[in-house]
């Protein structure tokens, strides 16, 4: 028998071909599942964001634990409610909801923080849905990791419903009977207008109790019904719908992520 012996190679190109190694067995995107159609679900986004603004400030890093005192504090020191999404497409103004208070603080917390500058929408969806909110590249983490691991308790109200613009939070489906919301990920539901029988199939399909005022909203307005219940509404897109179709009409990859980068941007309103 042959006996083989390992060739002895020159430190550097030894150095070269470990490096070249490791490059190859990282994966360009996070590990993701492909979600259904009809869930906005939480999917960790590629590394495929804009750098993030420096200007991050000192805050409290939120836990589970702590987030209710420390957002019903900061909710009662920025109480704004108006605010405006910036685009390439054009810009989007939304009102967020008072009934929300946990909701609204975050998202005006994250906001103030510089948490969205850079980030991009990263899950397009036409006649459902646009999300974003969240990336993986390690500066974000970074900004992550200063903003504290949390999710925020449900704050579901059957008046605030997915009709054309409502501003929604991502969840976890899997393990999460409280249906508690994830951090940052949120969605604004483009949706598409429903027929008395299609909402009638859907009452029946999701178990839905859709009242006659928000059916005569989901049959002239349109939305998503099937998500009520499920989500948390903590806002309303007030001007720029047009805005949301061009978004929602972009060319996608096989992970719905827009092939032309769609970046945001916050500005606080009042």
């Amino acid at each position: 028998m042959k006996n083989t012996v390992p060739l002895k190679l020159n430190p550097i190109i030894y150095t070269l071909i470990l490096l070249l190694s490791f490059i190859s067995c990282q994966n360009p995107e996070s590990k993701t599942n492909l979600p259904k159609l009809d869930k906005p679900i939480v999917t960790p986004s590629p590394n495929k964001s804009a750098t993030p603004s420096k200007r991050t400030k000192k805050v409290v890093p939120l836990t589970n634990e702590n987030l209710i005192t420390e957002l019903t504090k900061f909710g009662a020191e920025n109480p704004e409610t108006m605010v405006l999404m910036k685009t390439p497409k054009g810009n989007i103004k939304i009102k967020l909801y008072e009934n929300t208070p946990l909701h609204r603080a975050n998202f005006i917390r994250l906001i103030k923080n510089d948490f969205y500058k850079g980030t991009m929408f990263y899950r397009v969806i036409n006649h459902f849905m646009i999300q974003g909110g969240d990336s993986d590249d390690w500066e974000r983490q970074t900004i992550k990791q200063k903003m504290g691991s949390y999710t925020l308790p449900a704050e579901i109200k059957k008046e605030n419903i997915h009709k054309k613009g409502a501003l929604s939070m991502a969840r976890e489906y899997e393990n999460n009977p409280e249906k508690r919301s994830v951090s940052f990920e949120f969605f604004i539901v483009q949706g598409t207008k429903y027929t008395e029988g299609e909402l009638l199939g859907a009452q029946q399909q999701y178990k839905l109790n859709i009242t006659d005022e928000n059916k005569i909203i989901y049959k002239t307005v349109g939305g998503t019904p099937h998500l009520d219940g499920q989500h948390t509404v903590f806002g309303q897109v007030i001007e720029g719908f047009e805005v949301i179709d061009s978004i929602a009409a972009s060319k996608v990859d096989y992970g719905n992520w827009p092939i032309e980068n769609i970046t945001l941007d916050f500005e606080i309103l009042k």
